[in-house]
């Protein structure tokens, strides 16, 4: 191409460095990505990725991808380098956050989708053409250096014998003093891939856990591979582990807040085609939690690497936790940190994902003293809260104490697993009447309650509180010096049944805990919470999620429409059984006393793609004839031919019905084809195609489509009167 330059908006595109051509490309999808950014804005790509339904559309455009460094201390001094930027799905997020970034990719057409999406931010350069090309003369330092799913493709680019170690050498020199280098990547031993995902970059199953020994453009790492590389380049090493992967992550952990039981039920991803669910990923998951392996297994990492400087450095706060609440309507879209300094002093932070989410963060600073106010006098305390501002006055984010114990949930999951039910169920009850206690108010239904909840009426007589705290699940409560409600984020002061809070506890219990373990006991019944109330109830929970998500489709509402295809490895074993392999095929030997088991082999023929058989075996020492089933099923076979040392079998005997030349319908599962005169050290050659006939079908087949074998007239009475001839001849020539 002539140009050199080009801008698109406010982001400019430099092409010094392009080859001319895409070297890669995904053609029609790159072309459809195009026009959608170009022609909409980013408030429409959620409803356009729903519509799509494609999960090229869904990776490149989510919102949910910029989650993975969302979360990072990067600030509007800092100067970030991109490589791989592709279409941008990073880029925006690092652009809203950093005061410059500079993006180089390898294609020109992902890097127009990039500029634009991103056209209104004017602190993004793309540099298009070839890292290594592009790096020769790229001068500046920068604060931090991105690879988002691109350490695993250094083979392909860095034309070196140690790709991997080469590249990471070769972006030392690009690092401002303290700068960092942020990697995220899969973890070939991931537990999704053990649990029957498959590979990301290739598509088979299982293709890093054995050592992608059938090749590919791309190769992942264990963490302790990861490790090794990064001591060996001289760096130190953070690891997070973002969940459920790092392409769509909604929580990030740490090696300084590792995940909690329970937390794992997140785990149908597999938006880009078919995966088999070996097993239970998430109680796997506590399983290797338990045992110290969570970190080993994760499906993805998030690596920050740094030379110069401690990643802790100084006091300031840094995240060792983080949690997306972004599916939701704008309005209530925010993030929760756990943050420590280098006392390891921790705090939980909740920030606003958008501007339109300050009111609400307001409404919750607001909620803690109301809170206090309905609980006073009891064993729940709220959690405290802090209002941190930007100098101007704006909410720049909310600080809660940081309670450390069990909660309430791990409580319960103690006694469940010790087998004391009856324990686990009378504090729940406990919880129950503590609630009820606390409710002083006739509940009356108000129009905010219709507009939430979305029902016009409730049974039965309810009482309420005068300020209702729906966040109120047993996992949202720590024990310490009482009973701490650390989440309030939903709390309204118009009247709400307080068996509704009762209800949503134990429903989310049961989400996680399961049901089993109760037994035959009615828990609704237990809590005095009647069949139509829980109805109700049902509905009022689904309209209060209606409520949060707005006009946006959670990841879970995309799986749905996206037809997520889960084969559980139950069903598959189920299949398994009713399959057929024709290229097993039986042949006995009659040495002159017949056709006898211990005379018979099994021999494993040729099978292509169309299920044509090839034979070809030596008749052994004193055999006379042979007999051959193909199958043991009711089946169709069509014979191309026969032939004994090259020679040609004219006549052969089956068990069966000639329907046509060469054809024969076998309507047994026991299928026969005897070829006399077939002696001792003579080459049978055979090939044949097989197709198998469900027993519904075999009759109107042969009534349809039948020849007869003689002039005799009654060539079906053996089909309808149940009975089989002998052996009949089939004319080979």
């Amino acid at each position: 191409m002539d140009k050199k330059f080009e801008d698109i908006g406010k982001v400019h595109l430099d092409y010094t460095d392009y080859p001319g051509e895409d070297l890669y490309s995904e053609g029609a999808e790159e072309d459809a990505l195009l026009q959608i950014v170009k022609t909409h804005t980013k408030d429409e790509f959620n409803h356009i990725i729903a519509v799509e339904k494609r999960w090229s559309v869904l990776y490149h455009l989510s919102h949910l991808r910029g989650n993975i460094v969302d979360f990072l201390p990067i600030r509007k001094n800092h100067k970030i380098l991109e490589i791989g930027a592709g279409c941008g799905a990073i880029t925006g997020t690092l652009a809203e956050k950093a005061g410059h970034v500079t993006c180089i990719e390898l294609s020109r057409k992902r890097s127009l989708i990039n500029a634009w999406r991103n056209k209104d931010a004017d602190n993004i350069d793309i540099l298009v053409g070839n890292f290594e090309d592009i790096e020769e003369h790229l001068d500046e330092k920068y604060d931090y250096i991105m690879l988002i799913g691109v350490l695993e493709y250094a083979v392909s680019y860095i034309h070196d014998k140690q790709p991997y170690e080469k590249f990471l050498q070769i972006l030392t020199r690009h690092l401002a003093h303290g700068g960092q280098i942020v990697i995220a990547i899969e973890n070939k031993y991931g537990m999704k891939y053990f649990a029957g995902c498959r590979e990301d970059h290739t598509g088979r199953y299982f293709d890093g856990i054995e050592g992608y020994h059938n090749g590919g453009s791309a190769h992942t790492f264990s963490k302790e591979g990861l490790e090794k590389l990064f001591k060996k380049t001289g760096y130190k090493s953070k690891f997070f582990y973002p969940y459920p992967d790092y392409k769509l992550p909604i929580t990030i952990y740490s090696d300084d807040r590792l995940p909690s039981p329970g937390e794992f039920n997140d785990n149908k991803r597999n938006f880009d085609g078919e995966r088999i669910t070996l097993f239970d990923e998430g109680r796997a998951f506590d399983e290797a939690l338990a045992d110290g392996y969570f970190p080993f297994f994760s499906n993805s990492f998030l690596v920050v690497l740094e030379k110069n400087m401690r990643l802790e450095s100084g006091s300031m706060r840094h995240s060792i936790y983080s949690k997306h609440s972004n599916e939701r309507d704008p309005l209530y879209q925010i993030r929760t940190d756990i943050e420590e300094d280098d006392s390891h002093r921790k705090v939980v932070v909740k920030y606003p994902f958008t501007k339109e989410a300050i009111p609400h963060l307001e409404k919750m600073n607001d909620a803690c003293e109301k809170i206090r106010e309905e609980f006073k006098g009891t064993a729940f305390k709220p959690n405290k809260c802090k209002a941190v501002r930007e100098k101007d006055g704006t909410l720049k984010c909310l600080d809660f104490e940081f309670l450390s114990g069990r909660s309430m949930n791990d409580e319960l999951d103690l006694m469940r697993k010790k087998g004391h039910a009856r324990e686990c169920i009378t504090a729940i009850l406990n919880f129950a009447v503590a609630l009820r206690k606390i409710a002083s108010e006739k509940f009356i239904m108000t129009d905010e309650f219709r507009e939430i909840f979305q029902v016009t009426s409730v049974p039965g007589q309810h009482m309420s509180m005068k300020c209702t705290d729906l966040d109120l699940i047993f996992s949202n409560l720590i024990f310490s010096n009482g009973w701490n409600i650390i989440d309030y984020e939903w709390t309204y002061d118009f009247p709400i049944p307080v068996d509704f809070l009762i209800y949503r506890a134990m429903r989310y219990y049961i989400a996680e805990a399961g049901s089993d373990w109760m037994g035959d006991l009615d828990i609704w019944q237990k809590l005095s919470i009647s069949e139509a109330e829980k109805a109700v109830f049902d509905k009022m929970e689904e309209g209060f999620q209606r409520h949060i998500a707005g006009r946006n489709i959670s990841l879970v509402g995309m799986y749905s429409i996206f037809g997520g295809n889960n084969i559980p490895f139950e069903n598959t074993i189920k299949q398994a059984r009713l399959l057929y392999r024709p290229e097993h095929v039986v042949i006995y030997y009659d040495t002159g006393l017949g056709y006898q088991e211990e005379n018979s082999c099994v021999i494993n023929a040729l099978r292509d793609e169309n299920d044509n058989i090839t034979v070809d075996t030596v008749l052994p020492e004193g055999c006379k004839a042979i007999r051959f089933d193909p199958a043991t099923y009711h089946c169709m076979v069509k014979i191309a031919g026969i032939s004994l040392d090259g020679k040609p079998v004219e006549e052969c005997l089956v068990n069966g019905t000639g329907i046509s030349d060469h054809v024969v319908l076998f309507d047994t599962d026991d299928s026969q084809i005897i070829i006399e005169h077939a002696e001792e050290g003579a080459h049978l050659h055979m090939e044949y195609a097989i197709a198998k006939v469900d027993e519904r079908f075999w009759k109107p087949l042969a009534f349809e489509f039948a020849v007869p074998l003689d002039n005799q007239g009654s060539k079906w009475s053996h089909l309808i009167h149940g009975t089989r001839p002998e052996y009949v001849p089939v004319s080979l020539v």
